[in-house]
């Protein structure tokens, strides 16, 4: 009895705590992923999808899975290394405007170009050194910057300064208070918080209203409450008008906390409750954010408050270290950020906080309690007809919750046990095992240890407490209903008992645990039990219509002990026996689902279908869903909110809001499965990074050409990849092909990114794509283009040059081969040419001179002997010419020591026989003289035909010959002391001969001759 007073009282007085509404995933200096710093103060999401962090040791990208640090010298900008950003706004083109508070530093960053460039302070007057700054960007996308104790400065795009331009003249006197800009969109205005009030300008009139100029008369500028010290202003969708501050009423130490309607003359005290948790002072409340669904979130110093639209009021998130996995701890909240899927990320002094979902409404609810708080040692859960949730609870008896997992007082056991019933069993009465509501009479079962079973009508709140002899003082493991109304239980014992027409009945006795009872759509019941398998039951007569063990054969279990039961869509049974099975009744089948397929663990603990036929499953790893469409396994965790699902493996239940509740030990989690479905593709893959060996470039720039080149030698690569959606991102499969190496489509792994080394040269595309779980692909395929350069020997300008220079050469070849045909042609027509002119005229004149002899030599002697004489003289010349033409062509003479050795000896000949005394002077440097064929046979019969005409008509005693170079030109000097002759009378043939070999020879011929001064022969002919 006292035990039954003692419960009741504990429930009647338990202090009842909130659910965790938010499970924070915390990513710090720790995780490994890059994070530079847990002091990070400022979060930026640009369109492609990029996370912006700024740090205290810099600027970052974040990807979802490592953080890049940004740091640039490049040409044409400044040096950007690692100071701290306090603040990120976006400017034009997809620029980022960075602030650093602590140097007094602005500068503009271009991710495209990795460019840098320093923003110039241009204030008319100086700056004071203890001076706040802030940023913040209107609609029309101009960017100011509040600077405490001076005013409003306005960037200058043109020559990237933030310059005075007064476009907000605040009264004079008054300072700005940096974090209290807004701007009024509905209304064009501007709205500033300065140390001596409100102050509003209005775009239409150009005027800046305050307590001593409202010519519009405003409620809010009358108030004397708010025109003190406005420390922060927010204008909310719902046109509601927050203000904080620290007035001088309140001696400037406590901050006030208001909200008043669109007009500003009503102060609307129910909307700010909860915000005054904790002792004013020790918090400061510096920040008011705005969901794309209206959820409010307020910030700053010790403070992070949400709006719980359920419960009507703020709700204090309290900086705690604990060890629940869900909580958050901080100091300062910098900045929240709403990414583009509606995700909560927090800067904070202690890194990075990432929530799954902006909405608490719609949040995956973690819950843990305490014997205090609420259920503890969970056994089996239960939807009452009006929505609040029961827990049967291995030392508490019977507890409730509301449907949003608050713990309420229901006063269960509104009587005691039977007074005669021993103490075990009074006991036994608050170890509860098992629950299910009787549709026929609306009473609750609850089962519990040995064999007790109290049954509670719920519209007269009466108990009765049962030991039926059928259950063998054994713990009531399970209970459910059939569609006739009989109630059915199982037992630790291993008995299925019925209850029909009031009365108990032993339908079937197994000999161990049985864990769970399931009816099928077609009646059939299916009974889960430790170490026996599966049995297939006809409730009717309790007869087996199948048993599936673990028999080692093909179609055997993975385990003989199960601890669920499930139906898919398709009349597929689904047992929990270590590993999943997929069982067909009709061909007693059964398809094993295990790790190496891709479940999480081999530990399948919890099974439940939600609306749409999906599996929900709990396993020894967590939570995971099973899509029967497309047989995908997704695990959910952290990232998704789902913190404590490996705790909750002892029951579970299908809510009538649609919730699926998981519950074991102390703690439960409760989502709406359809906050994990999608019915958008998830976002187009994004090429995150582009490492060349192991150096990442900057792929901004890379992307925005339209291929990439490298170098042959720059051929081993890594191209990181992720479809930008946080909330998704574990959830979707890649497949990805470089085009001129895969054929086929490649399924990624779970890394994301792929290496590629010692590509060959040539053009390629590297093309990807990603699809979620429900099947959907993005819309469209991402594509990389690279082309690696060939060697220089494989270009084609040098293959052009190649075939160039062997054309040439074959040319060459054939030309060298046309020119000595042409020569040996020439030589013919040449030596023809000679034969016919020389020997042939001289031969004609020696068979006629034969002719003449012949007519006189019986008659005149004396002709004949004369004609004999010149046939002699010229079968001499004759033989002369023959022995030139064969002298000129021999190759033996082509030097030039033949040449000058062969004009000596003819110069002896000629004038040794005319007892002319001559002197033939050669210089060294004429050896080296190289004379071609043509030209040594000209050079030679010039300087015959000079000696011949000396000694046949100079009449000379001397004779001096001189052969030199000059300047790369062979001079060649015949002169003699006879007679001489007036040249311009000349008109021998002999000269004109000399003259025409000169010209072959590309020289020039000059004949000095003066009557009894002798001759001079000069020629000069340019030699190599």
């Amino acid at each position: 009895m006292r035990a039954f007073f003692f419960v009741s009282l504990l429930l009647l007085f338990t202090t009842t705590l909130p659910a965790q509404r938010f499970t924070f995933t915390h990513i710090t200096t720790d995780d490994g992923i890059g994070l530079a710093s847990n002091h990070v103060t400022s979060l930026h999401q640009d369109e492609k999808g990029f996370i912006w962090i700024g740090t205290a040791n810099g600027l970052q990208r974040f990807d979802g899975s490592k953080f890049i640090q940004i740091s640039t010298s490049k040409n044409g900008g400044d040096k950007l290394m690692y100071p701290r950003i306090s603040q990120i706004v976006p400017a034009d083109s997809g620029k980022l405007i960075l602030g650093m508070f602590t140097l007094r530093q602005f500068g503009i960053f271009d991710p495209s170009t990795f460019i840098y460039k320093k923003i110039v302070l241009k204030p008319l007057r100086k700056i004071p050194a203890s001076s706040e700054y802030r940023l913040w960007k209107d609609s029309q996308g101009e960017i100011y910057l509040n600077v405490q104790n001076y005013g409003i400065l306005h960037f200058n795009k043109k020559d990237n300064s933030f310059v005075d331009d007064n476009l907000f003249p605040l009264p004079k006197g008054w300072a700005l208070n940096t974090l209290a800009a807004f701007e009024n969109k509905a209304k064009q205005q501007y709205w500033f918080g300065c140390d001596s009030g409100l102050c509003i300008y209005d775009k239409r009139s150009r005027q800046m209203w305050y307590s001593r100029n409202n010519p519009a008369n405003l409620p809010i500028l009358n108030d004397a409450r708010i025109n003190s010290n406005v420390g922060k202003i927010y204008i909310d969708r719902l046109h509601r008008i927050w203000l904080f501050g620290y007035p001088k009423w309140g001696n400037g130490s406590q901050q006030y906390r208001f909200c008043l309607d669109s007009t500003g003359s009503s102060y609307l005290n129910k909307d700010t409750a909860g915000l005054d948790y904790g002792v004013r002072g020790s918090n400061d409340y510096r920040h008011i954010f705005e969901t794309k669904e209206g959820d409010l979130w307020i910030y700053g110093l010790n403070a992070l408050l949400n709006f719980d639209k359920n419960a009507h009021r703020f709700d204090y998130i309290k900086s705690g270290t604990g060890n629940d996995n869900i909580s958050i701890d901080y100091e300062s909240v910098f900045q929240i950020l709403e990414d583009k899927e509606g995700n909560i990320w927090l800067a904070t002094n202690q890194g990075i906080y990432y929530t799954a979902t902006g909405s608490s409404n719609s949040s995956v609810v973690n819950s843990t309690f305490t014997d205090k708080t609420g259920p503890t040692a969970i056994n089996d859960i239960m939807e009452l007809p009006n929505g609040n949730l029961l827990f049967a609870s291995g030392r508490r008896g019977v507890t409730a919750t509301d449907r949003f997992l608050k713990s309420i007082n229901i006063p269960w056991y509104t009587q005691p046990p039977p007074a005669e019933w021993p103490q075990s069993l009074k006991d036994a009465v608050y170890q509860t095992w098992s629950l299910s509501i009787q549709s026929t009479t609306g009473d609750v079962w609850t089962g519990c240890n040995s064999g007790v079973l109290v049954i509670r009508n719920l519209e007269t709140k009466k108990l009765q407490y049962l030991h039926p002899p059928e259950f063998n003082n054994s713990r009531i493991q399970y209970i459910t209903e059939d569609k006739q109304g009989q109630m059915w239980l199982a037992t630790q014992g291993g008995r299925l008992i019925k209850y029909s027409n009031n009365k108990f009945s032993v339908v079937l006795e197994i000999g161990t645990i049985i864990y769970k009872v399931f009816i099928d759509r077609q009646g059939w019941m299916w009974l889960a039990t430790r170490e026996s398998g599966l049995y297939a039951i006809d409730p009717s007569n309790g007869k087996i219509l199948q048993r599936y063990t673990d028999d080692g054969g093909w179609n055997s279990l993975y385990s003989n002990t199960g601890t669920d039961i499930e139906q898919l869509k398709n009349d597929q049974i689904v047992f929990a026996g270590g590993a999943l099975h997929f069982i067909d009744k009709a061909t007693r089948t059964v398809l094993k689902v295990q790790y190496e397929d891709g479940l999480p663990s081999n530990t399948v603990i919890r099974l439940r279908t939600d609306e749409k036929g999906f599996l929900w499953i709990v396993t020894s790893n967590g939570l995971c869903r099973y899509n029967p469409n497309n047989k995908h396994i997704t695990p959910y965790g952290r990232r998704d909110g789902v913190v404590l699902a490996e705790l909750t493996i002892a029951a579970d239940y299908s809510t009538s809001f649609g919730e699926i509740i998981f519950g074991g030990s102390n703690s439960v989690i409760m989502f709406n499965p359809a906050m994990f479905s999608t019915t958008q593709p998830p976002p187009d893959v994004t090429i995150t990074d582009f490492k060349l060996f192991n150096q990442y470039l900057p792929v901004d720039s890379l992307l925005s050409k339209p291929r990439i080149s490298l170098k042959n030698d720059e051929n081993s690569l890594s191209i990181y990849f992720a479809s930008l959606s946080y909330r998704q991102r574990d959830k979707l499969t890649y497949y990805y092909k470089m085009e001129g190496i895969d054929k086929d489509w490649v399924k990624a792994d779970r890394s994301y990114f792929v290496n590629y080394s010692l590509l060959p040269p040539g053009k390629y595309s590297f093309k990807i794509y990603c699809e979620n779980i429900e099947g959907m692909r993005c819309s469209n395929v991402t594509d990389l283009n690279i082309y690696i350069k060939p060697p220089y020997y494989k270009t084609w300008w040098f293959m052009s040059f190649l075939l160039f220079i062997v054309a040439l050469l074959v040319y060459a070849v054939h030309d060298i081969r046309v020119n000595r045909l042409l020569a040996v042609e020439s030589l013919r027509t040449r030596v023809a040419r000679d034969l016919h002119d020389d020997m042939g005229s001289t031969l004609s004149t020696i068979n006629i001179l034969s002719s003449m002899a012949k007519n006189k030599v019986e008659v005149d002697n004396g002709k004949t002997t004369e004609y004999l004489g010149k046939i002699s003289e010229y079968s001499e010349r004759m033989m002369d010419a023959m022995d030139d033409i064969v002298w000129s062509i021999k190759p033996a003479n082509d030097s030039m020591q033949k040449i000058t050795a062969r004009m000596r000896e003819f110069a002896t000949n000629v004038l040794e026989a005319k007892e002319i005394d001559f002197n033939f002077n050669i210089d060294d440097s004429v050896n080296d003289v190289k004379l071609n064929m043509e030209a040594r046979r000209d050079f030679f019969l010039i300087f015959k035909e000079a000696v011949n005409n000396a000694a046949k008509y100079s009449q000379a005693k001397h004779l001096e010959m001189r052969l030199t170079m000059k300047n790369r030109k062979l001079l060649l000097v015949v002169k003699d002391d006879g007679v001489g002759f007036d040249v311009a009378e000349a008109d021998g043939n002999g000269l004109g001969n000399m003259q025409k070999r000169a010209d072959q020879l590309n020289g020039y011929i000059t004949i000095e001759s003066q009557k009894g001064k002798g001759t001079s022969v000069n020629l000069t002919i340019p030699v190599v």
